[in-house]
């Protein structure tokens, strides 16, 4: 709070004296502080791949903001509100610490922002001084999104399941032990898992997240154990910590756990039962205090019957087992849920819209929804998006939603082609707004919660053109 505060005073102020609007934003595209104007225009996200082309080039001077080249696969192309914008890199002995913008949303701004570009350099330039100054003097700050505790509310809610989920974590908040969340695609495991984190003995501590399913098998034991110099080929000098010491007095999160490789599993098995780790290579044993939780969305039943998934790991992993119910069984959550959703989107859309109607709830009540809370996050997002007004209707859905609206009672051969066009929609959407580049498409699977080899087959599948 004392880093968006500090920050932001010095931009409104700086704003108020040069008459230009300003925002400032980390490595990793999150804003850290704005002008008013700017967060409604713009939103609270850039395109990062573009602002990464701009490191090193200290000042770049945006004449035709969406209609670069170098715009392609941004949201705002040849859509872009700036006028005219002058961005700096944060950079200090080589540190990045993000980007600063001048930016001008009307023509008699721009006019001015043009005509006295060098006055507004060096203006820019003495800002940049200072906010890194504030930076470096918080020692939390460590040049990307704010590690502070995120807001789960949008995964929670009133339901009976939900208020025994709620109660079950309530009561081992003095535990250490093993946790195992299992549910299907979209229902925010990752995001309970970070929750338990939050309300545990090593809340203090660390939350590391590996995604099992995005790890060549090869640079599995690496990742997880670490490794020392000269282990193998391309090793980096003095090594390296794997997840396990990375995680120490804290959370380690595996993902997808069923995705990990059976000649892997013994040795995890191994380090859960002794609390000890060997890096790659190495010849010394490192004492560990790590509080795993893992989660998948696969039968384990089905997994251990086809020997792919060890029994005696599963039941040292499944401890304390959470199971997160489909959205389609908890709809008595789902008002309070899209409450939550357009709230936590107002900033990424740039609309402050609060309600919606009663005929744009009956049909999403009416939608049995197959990608769960991700899926209905993304569906008020196009809502927010495309809605002119500040009250989300049935015009705002998307026109997959709206036409192909599936029940339990639709026969699963009816279901098919609307959930591939529905997973096709949302897979489009996320490429407009991260772009097609391969580190587009990196971020779109990640917000998508799934590999990058897994959204490269599906854009196959789906013939998704660039």
């Amino acid at each position: 709070m004392l880093l968006l505060n500090s920050i932001s005073k010095v931009i409104q102020a700086f704003s108020r004296l040069l008459h230009v609007d300003i925002a400032c934003f980390n490595p990793d595209g999150k804003l850290i502080a704005a002008t008013e104007e700017y967060v409604r225009r713009k939103g609270s996200k850039v395109y990062v791949p573009f602002f990464n082309s701009l490191y090193g080039h200290h000042i770049t001077f945006l004449h035709q903001p969406g209609k670069m080249k170098t715009c392609e696969g941004c949201h705002f192309i040849n859509n872009c509100p700036s006028k005219a914008e002058l961005v700096q890199d944060m950079i200090i002995n080589g540190k990045k610490y993000g980007y600063l913008s001048f930016v001008s949303f009307s023509q008699e701004n721009e006019k001015i922002l043009i005509e006295n570009k060098e006055y507004y350099v060096e203006w820019l330039s003495r800002l940049k001084e200072i906010i890194i100054s504030i930076l470096r003097d918080i020692d939390d700050f460590k040049g990307k999104e704010n590690s502070a505790q995120i807001n789960t509310n949008y995964i929670f809610g009133n339901s009976e399941s939900f208020t025994q989920i709620h109660n079950l974590i309530k009561s081992i908040k003095n535990s250490t032990s093993s946790v195992l969340i299992t549910g299907e695609t979209g229902t925010g495991k990752s995001l309970l898992a970070q929750y338990i984190h939050q309300h545990s003995l090593v809340s203090e501590g660390a939350f590391v997240e590996l995604n099992c399913a995005t790890i060549p098998e090869s640079l599995f034991e690496s990742e997880l154990f670490g490794y020392e110099e000269g282990a193998f080929t391309n090793a980096r000098r003095k090594g390296k910590q794997g997840y396990f010491e990375l995680a120490d007095n804290g959370t380690l999160f595996l993902d997808e756990i069923a995705d990990l490789p059976i000649s892997l599993q013994p040795k995890l098995l191994k380090v859960l039962q002794d609390g000890i780790i060997q890096r790659l290579g190495g010849t010394t044993s490192k004492k560990i205090n790590v509080r795993l939780i893992a989660a998948t969305n696969q039968s384990f039943d089905e997994l251990m019957n086809e020997k792919l998934f060890r029994s005696d790991l599963f039941y040292r992993l499944n401890v304390i087992p959470i199971t997160i119910p489909p959205l389609r069984e908890r709809m008595e959550d789902l008002e309070l849920l899209v409450v939550n959703f357009m709230e936590k989107l107002q900033e990424r859309t740039g609309k402050y819209i609060h309600s919606c109607t009663e005929e744009y709830m009956k049909m999403l009540s009416s939608y049995h929804w197959p990608g769960n809370l991700r899926e209905l996050e993304n569906v008020i997002e196009y809502s927010m998006n495309i809605e002119s007004e500040t009250v989300l209707t049935k015009n705002s859905l998307p026109p997959y939603l709206l036409n192909k609206r599936l029940s339990h009672q639709k026969a699963k051969h009816e279901q098919e082609p609307a959930l591939v066009e529905a997973e096709k929609e949302v897979i489009i959407r996320k490429l407009q707004y991260y772009g097609n580049s391969h580190n587009g498409k990196q971020m779109a699977a990640k917000d998508l919660g799934i590999s990058i080899r897994t959204l490269y087959r599906k854009i196959d599948k789906l013939q998704i053109r660039s």
